[in-house]
């Protein structure tokens, strides 16, 4: 299997819709290389830069690169960016990204595959009352199926008036709010349970055409609405893979009118706060910040740092206060660096504090989310940095070493 998905990704259609896809948007690649508890390996960063695609050539390089990790499906985010040179980049969803690809995400079976059809019908004919029908595509994705509007359907004098994550959120919400009976019909008539989802958040990733699946020996297709009626299951294998390369049509300012209307209706994002990263945290200041709202999305990976005299990993006042649960991370991260704990050591507890600990001591749900993302970062670093002293170094690049010789005493007394 290996070397089938080798061959097939450097088939030149193949190689072609991916980058074209790809291009300015953020990417991910689902591995088969698994992470400790199973679950396939996911990156978005090689070498502490996010991933991104400009060009076939660079396309292929990326696989090259990164080879001994066996990539295996390719997603792009639904942002599409200025810039992706630097992980501040990537998390800037406001200034830095253009544009943005609004998506309904229909969930269901590959047995169910005619009627997942249908409801993508159901969406299609109601963006065709809105006058948006060019700038229309769908992808089969594996066990279910994604509605796209062409992100360059809304003009940049709506993008000026609305950012791009508003947008893309009103539309697809809009839509949803005005067909959700229609589907509940269809699931109690057939016995079903598929759902479409708003999955329009900040970093929403989804499967490139071409793309082969994670799990399942299938590609992801595009294919325009007037194929609809002639969409067949089979269209699916990578022998035969059937796309339709025309995903690419749009008309510029198509979906203006429909994206006024819906934000009029449904109004922003509401989840969406700005992420602000900290460079650098003294621990001075860390220690007179008790406020749970003050601590949400304050962290990410790029706080942490390496301290040659890290406490024990015993007993910690983990209750109530998020701040003692990233000091615990990086803690196992400078055990490991430092040879006292190994990779699997590590890994292993690292993967039980995110699922077993993180949800147990009282943290906002915000707070536990950002944390368990926090904890797979690391883990994802560990893979990468093969090299403990170049782990250590990535960590240095980060800022100067914490510096409070009692830490001990602190964590005891925050």
């Amino acid at each position: 299997m290996e070397y089938f998905v080798y061959e097939y990704y450097r088939r030149s259609d193949v190689v072609r819709e991916i980058t074209d896809f790809l291009r300015d948007r953020w990417v991910a690649i689902h591995c088969n290389i698994k992470m400790h508890d199973g679950r396939p390996l996911l990156l978005r960063y090689h070498k502490g830069k996010p991933l991104c695609v400009r060009s076939e050539a660079e396309f292929l390089s990326l696989l090259n690169k990164l080879a001994k990790f066996k990539p295996r499906t390719f997603y792009g985010s639904a942002n599409l960016y200025r810039r992706l040179i630097i992980k501040e980049d990537a998390l800037n969803y406001i200034e830095n990204v253009y544009a943005r690809t609004p998506t309904w995400d229909i969930d269901s079976r590959l047995e169910w595959w005619r009627y997942t059809i249908e409801v993508g019908r159901l969406i299609v004919n109601e963006l065709e009352k809105f006058g948006v029908i060019k700038s229309v595509y769908l992808k089969w994705s594996g066990k279910g199926l994604h509605v796209h509007i062409h992100e360059r359907a809304i003009s940049k004098e709506v993008y000026s008036k609305i950012s791009p994550l508003d947008v893309a959120y009103c539309i697809v919400e809009f839509i949803l709010k005005r067909i959700e009976n229609k589907i509940k019909a269809l699931n109690l008539s057939y016995h079903l349970s598929i759902k479409v989802e708003n999955l329009m958040d900040p970093q929403r990733v989804f499967t490139a055409p071409m793309s082969l699946h994670r799990e399942l020996d299938v590609c992801c297709i595009a294919f325009k609405p007037d194929d609809i009626d002639d969409f067949d299951i089979s269209w699916i294998d990578p022998a035969i893979s059937k796309n339709n390369p025309r995903w690419r049509e749009f008309e510029e300012g198509e979906a203006d009118e429909l994206a006024m209307r819906a934000f009029k209706e449904i109004g922003p994002y509401p989840k969406y706060r700005v992420i602000k990263e900290v460079t650098e945290i003294p621990l001075e200041r860390i220690r007179g910040v008790t406020s749970q709202e003050e601590l949400s999305f304050r962290f990410s990976i790029n706080d942490l740092r390496y301290n040659p005299n890290p406490p024990p990993l015993g007993k910690r006042k983990l209750v109530g206060n998020p701040l003692q649960a990233f000091l615990y991370i990086e803690d196992i991260v400078n055990y490991y660096v430092m040879g006292k704990l190994s990779i699997e050591e590590a890994i292993n507890l690292l993967v039980n504090f995110r699922d077993i600990t993180i949800p147990t001591q009282g943290y906002s749900e915000e707070d536990v989310k950002c944390l368990q993302k926090i904890c797979d970062d690391v883990i994802k670093l560990l893979v990468e940095y093969k090299s403990r002293s170049d782990l250590k170094d990535w960590l240095l690049s980060k800022g100067k070493p914490r510096t409070i010789s009692k830490i001990l005493d602190f964590l005891n007394s925050a």
